[in-house]
């Protein structure tokens, strides 16, 4: 089950930014299983309702283009800027209410499993800001939506 725990060590543009929460869970696959999943699960399209409220927010980058483990590389609002196969894939964007990096870390556990975690920092700057950090952060919302992909990377990982 995903819990939150408090930072690791994270790349230079995150420690930059305010911790907003960390998201762990174990998965039943190695470090480069789990790798696999997180790449293929996160470079998967957002969908259109996804894609819709993304550009009503104005998230910068846009577009999705490259491989996801390639600096550089973007998905709609989350650019790769740092990426160390089978151990750390740290995403950044922006959009009009917010700068954020979203951190995911895989470390090697016990009997073949791995430690999947997630951590998101971001500043909201303004009232518009702080409203967004409201209705988003505040609320929760993250915080589900953020479990809700660690099971889907677990449950690729995992998977037949």
């Amino acid at each position: 089950m995903p819990h939150s725990t408090t930072a690791g060590s994270l790349e230079p543009m995150a420690q930059e930014l305010p911790f907003i929460d960390r998201h762990t869970i174990l998965v039943d696959a190695d470090r480069e299983t789990v790798w696999r999943a997180l790449t293929d699960t996160f470079g998967d399209s957002g969908g259109k309702l996804f894609t819709a409220y993304a550009r009503l927010i104005g998230v910068d980058p846009d577009s999705n283009e490259g491989r996801l483990d390639q600096v550089g590389s973007t998905r709609i609002g989350f650019r790769v800027s740092g990426s160390k196969p089978a151990q750390q894939l740290e995403l950044t964007g922006s959009h009009r209410f917010s700068t954020y990096s979203l951190t995911w870390d895989i470390t090697e556990e016990p009997f073949g499993k791995s430690r999947l975690s997630a951590t998101t920092n971001a500043k909201f700057p303004g009232i518009h800001g702080r409203a967004y950090k409201a209705a988003v952060i505040d609320s929760s919302a993250h915080a589900r939506v953020t479990r809700r992909m660690l099971k889907a990377v677990r449950h690729r990982a995992t998977r037949g």
